[in-house]
Parts: structure tokens; sequence; C-alpha cells
């Protein structure tokens, strides 16, 4: 993306009196195996016809604009976003040539000097983009003399990517629109950290951001994970990582507590391995062989709250998370079958029953259903039971034996010892016992 430089001037009342900046030139990123490259013009135009394209993700107050304020400058608690000590500077005082509001990215009585959210709906192995506006924030007298001249700098970093450094321009160059990061989440929701990582100067000096908006490229869906090897569950409060349990037992409080918001596109049908369902037939005989075989078979749902947390809500029928399930979701807990099939073994040969259960996966959010983001509780749960549309497969297969099968064929019937006369004629005047 061409970048664009703005000059502006700040006229502020406070701390801060100082005229803003353009964004100064990219850092080098630390090392990350997982990490992917800032996008540029090349990379961006490079996508073929093919590729997914990316999709917009909901930042919550990427303008930062709520709480809505009419002063120069604010230092309430900003929505959405995890700050310690927010300071934020209106359109017409952050100097940024839209009138954009914008945060100072300095918290005072405090050494973290971060600014953070989860990015809600991104899910682990997205290619994320995010965008920002930046610019240089302080005055001559409250800023070191080399970020004066030089620009100020402050990094960004996404959970499973690099931390990358920037740097704004100096001091009087106005704003820089449209910087871009991009990284491949490494877990669903991924925190995107801004920090400012200056160690001189007064906390009122500092890199400001605005307008912040990301991107994705959503993953492929992965039918390779087995009904028994579920994902993980994932709980967080707010921006707050947090126990599954908690999260699950706060949904499991009243019965609208939580809603399940299913995600269809990494929900499907599909066919279960195939399995061997009752005794396996061996006709030693010479003749053909026909009877009737019952066959009984059945499934049952599985869910990764109680492979991974141990916690069996899900397989409780009164429990309120059950019921947010099922009220958003169409579901069939348990299945079972019961039928005759009737049987020809040719002789030499093995009959056997083989099933192969319809099932369906469902993965999606249980999400508290308070107005508030900075407290919404969320838990991440993936779903694999039986399917209500897609049929079973039932298999009656005939072969020839096994080695060993051939083997106890034509083995000796089982009998006791004859101790006595075994090699003498029958006696005609026997008269039995």
């Amino acid at each position: 993306m061409r970048t664009t430089t703005h000059p502006a001037s700040l006229r502020a009342s406070g701390l801060l009196v100082a005229a803003l900046t353009v964004l100064g030139t990219l850092g080098t990123a630390l090392p990350d195996a997982t990490a992917l490259p800032a996008r540029s013009d090349t990379t961006s135009s490079a996508r073929t016809e093919s590729a997914p394209e990316p999709v917009q993700v909901a930042v919550i107050n990427g303008d930062f604009s709520q709480p809505a304020f009419t002063a120069d400058t604010d230092t309430s608690q900003v929505k959405g976003w995890t700050i310690r000590y927010p300071y934020r500077y209106s359109g017409t005082a952050s100097g940024h040539p839209d009138k954009a509001p914008a945060i100072l990215l300095r918290n005072r009585n405090t050494d973290d000097h971060t600014v953070s959210q989860r990015l809600r709906g991104v899910r682990a192995g997205a290619e994320v983009t995010v965008t920002f506006d930046d610019g240089f924030g302080g005055t001559a007298s409250n800023c070191p003399s080399d970020q004066l001249t030089q620009g100020q700098p402050f990094t960004v970093q996404g959970e499973g990517g690099a931390r990358q450094e920037f740097r704004t321009e100096p001091r009087d160059r106005g704003w820089h629109l449209g910087r871009e990061y991009t990284f491949r989440a490494s877990v669903h929701e991924p925190l995107i950290t801004f920090a400012s990582t200056r160690a001189a100067g007064s906390w009122n000096c500092g890199p400001l951001l605005a307008r912040v908006r990301a991107t994705q490229v959503p993953p492929p869906v992965d039918k390779t994970v087995t009904k028994d090897r579920l994902p993980e569950p994932v709980a967080y409060i707010g921006n707050e990582a947090a126990s599954t349990k908690t999260v699950a037992d706060y949904c499991a409080t009243g019965a609208q507590a939580c809603v399940f918001r299913p995600e269809e596109a990494y929900s499907y049908r599909y066919y279960d391995t195939a399995r061997t369902v009752g005794e396996t037939y061996i006709n030693c005989t010479r003749n053909t062989l026909k009877h009737d075989r019952p066959v009984a078979y059945g499934d049952q749902t599985l869910d990764s709250l109680s492979q991974s947390a141990d916690i069996d809500r899900l397989a409780n029928t009164q429990d309120n998370l059950r019921q947010q399930f099922t009220r958003s979701t169409a579901w069939r807990w348990s299945s079972t079958s019961n039928r005759k099939i009737t049987e020809t073994i040719e002789p030499g040969e093995v009959s056997w029953i083989e099933a192969q259960a319809g099932r369906q996966r469902t993965e999606g959010w249980f999400v508290s259903t308070g107005d508030n983001p900075d407290q919404t509780y969320r838990l991440h749960v993936t779903v694999d039971g039986p399917s209500l549309s897609l049929s079973d497969r039932i298999y009656q297969r005939t072969g020839p034996m096994t080695t060993a099968e051939k083997q106890r064929c034509r083995a000796d019937r089982p009998s006791d010892t004859t101790p006595n006369g075994a090699d003498a004629p029958a006696d005609s005047n026997d008269r039995g016992a």
C-alpha cells in the first residue's frame, strides 16, 4: 500500500500540546517462523484469482470514539480495548487529517505501555492484516531530542505472529495513513497489541494511534480431525483468556445467560470410519448357508468440553448449556438401529456386517447476552454427533477365509477320548449301559 503524508498541526490544552507527524520508516521484524511478512504493494496485488478473498473483521471501537467525549482529551476507559490508563484526543485535537480521534500509546503511572484487543471472529490459522494510522504525539519540552528528529518507536504484534517495529515520522510531519501488519493467527480470536517502546521522555510523549481496521483470509475446513480428538475449547472474558470451566459455569447459571452461535462455514456432515458390527460367520461346510442375522448398532454425540476439560454439561439433558446449544442447532444426540439381514454364505467364505455412520460436526461460540464487550463471556466448542440428514451405510460383506480360519475349518472335531475298545469291533450283544 502506498503511504501518504499529511501535514497537520495540533493545538490542545493540558499536558500535551503537540504537532503530530507522519509515520516513519519500517523497522526489522523479530524472527518468528509462524509470522508472515508485512504486506507491500507487490504482495497485496499478487493474489491469484483462485485465492480466497479477505473478509472484514469487526474491530470493536476501532476509531477509539466510544465512549463519546467532547473535550480535547479524555481519560475514560475505552470500550473494547485493554488499556491501563487511557488518554484520548478528539478528532480536532489529534491533528488527524480526517479529524479521527486518537489514543496515546503511553500509560501514565505504569510501565505497561500497551493497547490491545482480541479480534472477534478470527480463527486459528487465518491470515490477518491489520491497518492503522499513526502520528507523533508530544512537544519539544516533554520528548527526547532523538524522537523529535527520528520519530517515536512502537511495535505491533498479533498472537501467532512476529513483533514488528514501526516508527513515526519526526515531529511536525503530520500523519501516516494505512500502515499494515500481517500475521497468521495461532489461536481463535488472537490478541493484537500495540506498544510504545521508547525508554526515555515524559509519559505524555508517545505515538498516537487511530482508525484500526482488520481483514482476514479464513483457513480452510480441516476434515482430518477425528471425533475422538476434537480441538480443545478456548474461553475468554472480554480480552482476557479464561478457564473453560469458569465460562461454562457462567453460561449454565441461567437459561438465557448465553446463546450458542454456530460457525456455519466450519460445520459439516461426513461419513465416519466403517466398523464391524456383530459376529463374523464362517462357512466351513460344503453347502451354501442362508440365515437371518439380527444387526444392532448405535452412535452418540461427543464434544470438546467433555473430552478436553472433563466438563459434561452438554451430555446432561437438563443443563442450561445444552439447552442453549439445541435452541440454535438442530441436533440428534444419539442413534440406535435394529434390523434383520438375510445372509447367503458360500462354502469356504466368511460373512460379516459393517456400519458407516453418517455424522455431523458443529463448531461455534457460547456468548453471554450482555452488551458490554469488555465483560463478554465467550466459549468456543466443537460438537460431533449422529447426523439428522445423512443416512448411515450398512455393508453386508462376504469374502475368502484367512489362513487361520482355513486351519480352523480343517481342524479335528473336538471330542472326548474313547479309552476302552477304541480299535475293537462293536459287540453285538452290547445292550448299552
